[in-house]
């Protein structure tokens, strides 16, 4: 049995219909058989959606007829930055809007500005949505799904992989930087970190040499955002493991 009270259950059931835009009753269904574990409801009912989804062979022809639009003339198995500019331009999504990030999560992307067809076709067919406008409304549950820590927590670690060079173990400092200004401000859980706060932690990065910035440290970074106090005043250079890579 739960030992949640029946008001941590009662947002856990908001959490999960304001992700997955599912009723209420479905919410409390999906949450009492994952244990009220939210990422794992969430799963089920995903993967639920994925088996009906995968059952309807129209769902799979209009896919491919989608990404057909959209596919590198010369790599089919992928769509490149032309292809992914017009198909967000159709989507009504910004480059630069932080669901963009989203996005690129939810279809497995491999890099920036890129898409794979397996995991795109995957994604889209695993929540029944075939056409434009349905992936249009999906966008708004991604950008929903911001507004809880940990998804949020998922997309900003995605975003490491996401951002780097293909082959390197680091990231730039510059795109880092760029990433955590378009990130961390809007991270539900880093209420009390600043764009003061984050201006001066890039300064400090920067007189440090501005070195490349490591997955480990990436990670840790929102941690760090999440529970350092306004005025740095708990925050110890050796203890916090904020290393950096050349």
């Amino acid at each position: 049995m739960s030992s949640l009270s029946k008001t941590a259950k009662e947002g856990r059931v908001r959490d999960f219909s304001s992700i997955t835009g599912a009723s209420s009753a479905d919410a409390n269904r999906f949450l009492k058989a994952s244990a009220w574990r939210l990422e794992a409801a969430i799963d089920a009912y995903y993967n639920q959606a994925s088996a009906a989804s995968a059952a309807n062979p129209a769902v799979l022809r209009n896919l491919e007829a989608l990404w057909a639009q959209y596919r590198d003339p010369a790599s089919p198995e992928e769509i490149g930055m032309d292809g992914t500019t017009r198909y967000c331009e159709d989507l009504g999504v910004s480059l630069e809007d932080v669901v963009f990030l989203a996005l690129a999560e939810f279809t497995g992307a491999p890099s920036m500005g890129k898409f794979a067809k397996q995991t795109w076709i995957r994604a889209w067919q695993g929540v029944g949505c075939d056409t434009l406008e349905r992936q249009k409304r999906h966008i708004a549950d991604l950008r929903a799904q911001l507004s809880n820590p940990d998804a949020f927590r998922r997309i900003y670690i995605f975003a490491f992989d996401y951002a780097k060079e293909p082959g390197q173990k680091s990231l730039h400092f510059e795109i880092a930087q760029e990433l955590w200004k378009l990130l961390v401000p809007l991270d539900p859980a880093s209420t009390t970190f600043s764009s003061v706060n984050l201006a001066a932690w890039i300064d400090f990065l920067a007189f440090k040499g501005g070195r490349a910035v490591s997955k480990d440290t990436w990670n840790l970074f929102l941690d760090f955002a999440r529970s350092i106090d306004p005025d740095f005043g708990n925050y110890d250079e050796e203890g916090d493991g904020m290393a950096f890579s050349h």
